[in-house]
């Protein structure tokens, strides 16, 4: 079996479009400054160089959030599978963790990310 030249333009065209998606899902490197938490009563907004533990309430019970040294994470939360505790620290702008179950969301950003509608702390 021999390869045409359609194949290899098929499959340079095929790597290329990889490529271009694992740079655009992998390659920010940018730390974000604030963290927002979306919780099942309202949203929250941290500033990712305070270190402090939430506690968050949703319907399942608190969901227990900790900032330290410019990272956040998910200590503890009500919901039975405890993938939220699992997904462990993120730091870069963009990344996020839910627990879904107890309704809480929280996602790394810049500052001029944020709007009006969240509580700042």
């Amino acid at each position: 079996m021999q390869l045409k030249l359609f194949d290899y333009v098929a499959f340079a065209v095929a790597v290329t479009v990889v490529g271009v998606f694992v740079v655009l899902a992998y390659g920010s490197t940018e730390v974000g400054s604030q963290i927002r938490i979306q919780g099942s009563d309202r949203d929250y907004i941290y500033e990712l160089s305070s270190n402090r533990e939430i506690l968050i309430p949703g319907p399942l019970g608190d969901t227990e959030v900790e900032i330290r040294e410019g990272h956040v994470r998910v200590v503890a939360s009500p919901c039975r599978d405890d993938i939220c505790v699992a997904a462990g620290w993120v730091s870069q702008s963009g990344q996020w963790i839910a627990c879904l179950p107890n309704r809480v969301f929280i996602r790394v950003e810049r500052a001029e990310e944020s709007d009006v509608d969240a509580q700042t702390f």
